[in-house]
């Protein structure tokens, strides 16, 4: 009984990162093309027990036009996954219809949250499964 429940669980979780999923790229439906007009570049430090490690955030201005009012998006990247962008630069984003001034530069971080999601979930299943195995095996042994 207790395996039904931890499945059951597992595809609710799935079910709702879909979901989540599919409502954002709903909202952000309409592309259009964005210029870079401004870009700072920030260095942040973090300190551990190894030492201190450094890493670049880049911050973007662009802007848009949508319906023949002009609009400018803010927005920042680091780590892995960025992009490098130049002023000038043009680029897509998408910005949601009913309020233009809202926006997203790509939906590419919604698609790593929903892999990054159902790689856990689907590691949680094989471990689940691993453990549903280990059991059958022990209670066969222990019954010969």
């Amino acid at each position: 009984m207790g395996f039904v429940i931890y499945f059951a669980v597992l595809a609710l979780i799935a079910a709702i990162g879909i979901l989540l999923y599919n409502y954002n790229k709903k909202k952000y439906s309409v592309c259009v093309q964005a210029v870079i007009t401004q870009c700072d570049e920030k260095v942040k430090r973090i300190s551990n027990d190894n030492g201190s490690s450094e890493y670049k955030v880049y911050f973007y201005t662009c802007e848009y036009y949508y319906q023949g009012q002009k609009y400018t998006y803010e927005f920042s990247q680091g780590g892995s996954f960025q992009f490098l962008f130049v002023i000038g630069q043009k680029t897509d984003i998408y910005i949601d219809p009913d309020r233009p001034d809202k926006a997203l530069l790509s939906h590419t971080p919604d698609k790593v949250g929903i892999i990054i999601l159902l790689s856990i979930v689907g590691l949680l299943a094989l471990a689940g499964l691993a453990i549903l195995a280990l059991t059958l095996f022990s209670k066969k042994i222990g019954t010969v």
